[in-house]
């Protein structure tokens, strides 16, 4: 039955298809096999489908087709009460949709009308409303989120080896693309991660970063993809934003992703190739706009080998792959370390100190098997750790200050200069200057002027 085709003698009919048409929510009518009888004009415009598309249809029928993702009317019927839904239109509109029986003289449903109600703009306001409520908690999770800004952005190096990683971050910052960054601990993998960020077009935008490693397994699902209301015992009533969904936009690092699960690299896989995100209990997937950069100190072709990694994962993260030294392949950076940290250090603090010549000499020559992340807890120690002003060889570390005594030269004159130079610097600090050192020495100033041109030319 097509209610336009009914009788047009009817005036009341006439006059009722009339009003439905100016109406502004979308109207839709059922017959009691869930047949569609009448849409208007306002659900034409709400849904961008044609009633000649719907009219006559099966509404089991239309869901199947993707038109709707499901029926209130045929609720209605089932349950035979009203029926408030959220529904989703042709895959992309949100709609409040409540679907009210009709009932005969005999009770039975000979119509069901539903109101639909375009609710788009109101859930992208919920969304947003709750990304900003979730950012505002991630400083006190495990997880880090920045804006970036140029503080942050900083960048140091010296050597060759990073002046060339930079150059391919240049170059490769301005596209989504994903990026594998590999290295040891501690060498400034999630210091390239934030360049990468800050020079892209996404730095105004969330950058979120989530170690892989430090959740547990049963955790990490509904951190990363979030969750419906419901999903499972303990889960909000109200559903949880994901993490990846809060990145919408914007950058996403998955540090250690080597520690990721099977289970979830299948789904982590899934949003790189599809770009939607599906909570857990969810049956929408949602598009997002995220870019991926991955982290790890593991050999992950080793771990593809063994079956700990799918392959077809790493080619999707590593389309390009940026591999950081440890520090100890690049001593040029030591020193520009050493100055950063210290100068910072001192600023933050508010402490006077200084560093010997011979003491920032023994640090460049430790092998640093932590990296920049152990150089820098170690000037932070000897800045709040050491009470004298002036830091000396003897203030360092055992382990740091008996590696630099073993490799002292052997022979007695190297030996002699060298703690010769020493004296001399420590006398140095002392005075702040080179001509009291030297009265205090009890040698001639230009003597000690000499000596020090000439280690300077050994260097």
């Amino acid at each position: 039955m097509n209610l336009l085709n009914l009788n047009p003698t009817t005036r009341t009919i006439d006059q009722l298809i009339t009003v439905l048409e100016y109406v502004p929510d979308g109207i839709y009518l059922v017959d009691p096999k869930g047949f569609t009888l009448y849409v208007n004009a306002a659900y034409e415009r709400l849904s961008g489908f044609n009633r000649k598309e719907l009219v006559g249809r099966y509404m089991g029928d239309l869901v199947k087709e993707g038109y709707i993702n499901q029926s209130a009317s045929l609720l209605v019927l089932e349950q035979k009460e009203t029926v408030s839904i959220m529904q989703k239109l042709g895959g992309k509109k949100d709609a409040m949709v409540t679907g009210m029986p009709v009932f005969d003289e005999d009770g039975q449903i000979e119509l069901v009308v539903a109101s639909v109600r375009d609710i788009t703009k109101l859930n992208q306001l919920k969304d947003e409303l709750e990304r900003v409520e979730n950012i505002t908690k991630l400083n006190n999770h495990r997880f880090t989120f920045d804006f970036m800004d140029e503080q942050q952005s900083q960048f140091f190096y010296s050597s060759m080896q990073m002046k060339r990683i930079v150059q391919k971050v240049e170059q490769i910052a301005p596209f989504p693309t994903s990026i594998l960054i590999t290295g040891p601990s501690g060498a400034g993998k999630e210091e390239i991660a934030n360049l990468i960020h800050h020079m892209s077009n996404r730095r105004k935008k969330p950058f979120i970063k989530v170690n892989c490693a430090a959740i547990p397994e049963q955790l990490l699902e509904s951190e990363l993809f979030g969750y419906e209301g419901g999903a499972f015992t303990g889960s909000k009533k109200e559903g949880k934003m994901g993490l990846l969904e809060l990145a919408d936009g914007g950058t996403f690092l998955l540090d250690e992703i080597g520690e990721m699960p099977l289970s979830l690299q299948v789904k982590l896989l899934r949003v790189l190739q599809e770009k939607k995100i599906q909570r857990i209990g969810g049956t929408l997937a949602k598009p997002v706009d995220i870019r991926i950069i991955s982290a790890t100190n593991q050999d992950l072709e080793l771990k593809m080998k063994v079956g700990d990694f799918r392959e077809d994962l790493f080619y999707r993260i590593a389309v390009v792959t940026l591999d950081i030294p440890p520090l100890k392949e690049r001593i040029e950076d030591i020193d520009v370390f050493i100055d950063h940290f210290f100068l910072n250090f001192k600023e933050q603090y508010r402490i006077e100190k200084e560093l010997l010549p011979t003491t920032k000499s023994v640090l460049q020559s430790y092998h640093w098997p932590g990296n920049i992340r152990e150089l820098k807890n170690i000037i932070e120690s000897l800045i709040v750790s050491i009470p004298e002003r002036i830091i000396q060889p003897k203030h360092l570390p055992p382990h740091i200050y008996h590696t630099s005594r073993q490799q002292t030269p052997k022979t007695l004159k190297a030996q002699i200069e060298n703690y010769e130079r020493m004296i001399i610097d420590e006398a140095i600090q002392r005075n702040m200057s080179k001509r009291k050192a030297a009265k205090e020495l009890g040698v001639h100033h230009t003597t000690l002027l000499k000596k020090l041109q000439r280690w300077q030319q050994k260097e």
